[in-house]
């Protein structure tokens, strides 16, 4: 299906506002060290594997397409959480082969203090924005966002395929 050509973006705004994503990733990338964490084991690295986890009991392999990342590296991020009790790993009751992971209670306190020290931040962030504004912003992020996924799910190959294929 061709998109509306009438109703599209026009070419330049969608120039600029891919200049300003890009800015805008570095500049949340440079914070990175600035992130506040809830424990000395846990980095910016495995907050995404914690909220997902906090959505539902997933396997390895679900989680990692969840959060957009290698299976390797999703292992390795699980294996040290598991190692300093934020996630538990458990035989998987549909398939013996696998294993569940979910989070432990100290897991769940761990995504709590995150999300209240994000929330915070941001607040202290906005702090001369309207609400109004800050609703139009959350509304377009959130659109964004579901636009990109289904993007990547469209352009993404289907079973058997390899991107070297």
């Amino acid at each position: 299906m061709t998109p509306d050509l009438d109703a599209a973006v026009a070419e330049p705004t969608a120039r600029e506002l891919g200049s300003e994503l890009i800015r805008l990733i570095k500049i949340l990338t440079s914070m990175r060290q600035y992130v506040p964490t809830p424990d000395p084991a846990l980095d910016i690295t495995h907050f995404p594997v914690l909220f997902r986890l906090a959505q539902e009991p997933r396997r390895v392999s679900d989680l990692a397409e969840c959060v957009h990342a290698d299976v390797s590296t999703v292992s390795r991020q699980v294996s040290h959480l598991v190692q300093h009790g934020f996630v538990h790993k458990a035989p998987d009751a549909q398939d013996g082969r696998a294993h569940l992971l979910d989070l432990t209670p100290a897991g769940h306190a761990a995504v709590e203090s995150i999300t209240a020290r994000r929330g915070e931040w941001l607040r202290g962030v906005l702090h001369d924005w309207s609400q109004s504004d800050a609703d139009a912003l959350l509304t377009g992020v959130r659109r964004l966002g579901d636009d990109l996924e289904a993007t990547k799910t469209r352009l993404a190959p289907g079973p058997g395929h390899s991107r070297g294929a």
